[in-house]
Order: structure tokens, then sequence, then C-alpha cells
């Protein structure tokens, strides 16, 4: 758990084709966030009436439309904070130009410890990794060669070659 004089960890709420409504580093899988289940179904079910609320350009078929998604959006964005408690800050932002984001931060404890307890772990895990890889930044020293490896093709990216080549296949 994060200790009290820590800032609170932001969670960052909207949809975004992953299965989740619900962001730190990226996507938080449901089943690993142990929200309530009828706080999950309504996040879902929030989720999927954006999509149908989209036009086949991504644009809202109707200003009621976007008004009942943000609204709704808020109402789960302090669901979400009171069942993570004061450790968490819940940001949500609908994705229309100018859109303000809206902020909501519990003031209490958990109202579900077990989400608290496995979005800390989450967040712990992340930094962690960061820190991990600001180590490796500073030990691989100013000539290192950054490299991105794709598991299934076997293809290896460097600053230098972006993309592989039809001709550089096997």
């Amino acid at each position: 758990m994060l200790q009290e004089s820590a800032a609170p960890t932001t969670v960052r709420m909207f949809p975004d084709y992953a299965d989740t409504v619900l962001w730190l580093d990226g996507p938080v899988d449901y089943e690993d966030t142990d929200l309530s289940s009828g706080l999950i179904r309504e996040l879902e079910t929030w989720e999927r009436s954006y999509y149908e609320a989209l036009d086949a350009d991504f644009n809202w078929k109707s200003p009621e439309l976007a008004r009942a998604f943000i609204k709704t959006g808020i109402d789960l964005a302090g669901q979400v904070a009171n069942e993570l408690g004061a450790e968490f800050v819940i940001e949500f932002a609908s994705d229309e130009t100018a859109a303000p984001t809206y902020t909501v931060h519990s003031r209490r404890p958990a109202d579900n410890e077990g989400a608290s307890t496995a979005f800390s772990t989450i967040a712990e895990e992340l930094e962690a990794e960061q820190k991990r890889v600001t180590q490796l930044v500073a030990e691989a020293g100013p000539n290192a060669e950054w490299t991105a490896y794709a598991p299934l093709s076997g293809d290896v990216f460097t600053l230098e070659r972006k993309a592989p080549q039809a001709e550089d296949r096997d």
C-alpha cells in the first residue's frame, strides 16, 4: 500500500477499444481490479454505450448521447473513487474537443479494500518497472543501441531500421 503522505495515484477512465475503461500506465483488466461485480458491469455497459453513441465517422450521433455519456462517466468515476479510497484520484474526460477533465477523489478510506489493494499492487509494479528501466538506461551509457523485438515475426527494429523490408525476410 502507498504511504499516507504519498500523492494519490491517478486512475484514468475512458473507453479506447481495450476491453476496459480503467487505465494506469496502460489498460487495467477488470479481472485484475477486484472491483465489485456490479461496478464492473456498469463500466462495461457505459463503454458499450459510448461505441453505440458514435456514428461511422466517430462523431456523437446526438448531443443528448454525449451529455448522457459524460454524466454517467462522472457518476462512475465517483463510484470507482469510493471503492478505491483516498489513495487514488480518478480522472475522466470525454474525447470531445475542449472537453473538461473531471477529477474525483474520495476523502475517506476505500469501500472495497480488495480493489484498493489490487490497484496499489499494480501501481507499485509499474513504479518498480519504471525504476528498472531508468537503471538500465543509466547503465547502458551514451553509446548504447536501443532495439525492439517483435516475437511473432522475429523482426528486430533499431533507430536506423524502422521497419523490415520484404527482402529482409526469410
